[in-house]
């Protein structure tokens, strides 16, 4: 990891959830700081529902710009550096991070703890029971 990404990282992990840094607006973060994407400006309620997040994941059109990553083997990741990670309970996502790479880590925002960076047994622990992974159809 270089110095610069090292610095943002640790500047970023700790902050707490708040109505204009939540999950949503850590990835978009994330993406335009360390990889020069720009994704969508999303109007994020002050106190979103699980229902909310849902449809809002299935129904953007952010969603077409990005296609899943199969890995070979169940708990194998093979998405790139700054892959989108959709976080479901069961099976439709609630939840966005980012894949970071070279950590091995998904870099998150919850109301809870606000922006963590987690490995996929620690995700899978705290209850995501899928956990899908997207890179952009063009880069």
């Amino acid at each position: 990891m270089n110095d610069k990404r090292a610095a943002f990282l640790s500047a970023l992990i700790g902050q707490p959830w708040a109505h204009d840094r939540s999950c949503w607006h850590v990835a978009a973060l994330v993406q335009a700081t360390l990889f020069g994407r720009q994704l969508p400006h999303v109007d994020v309620p002050p106190d979103p529902s699980w229902r909310w997040m849902i449809d809002t994941i299935e129904r953007h059109p952010e969603h077409a710009n990005w296609a899943e990553v199969v890995a070979p083997l169940v708990g194998l990741v093979t998405a790139g550096d700054g892959a989108l990670v959709a976080l479901a309970r069961v099976d439709r996502a609630a939840h966005i991070g980012v894949w970071l790479a070279a950590e091995r880590l998904v870099i998150h925002c919850d109301q809870d703890f606000g922006i963590v960076a987690q490995d996929i047994a620690t995700l899978r622990a705290g209850g995501w029971g899928r956990i899908r992974f997207y890179e952009p159809v063009t880069d």
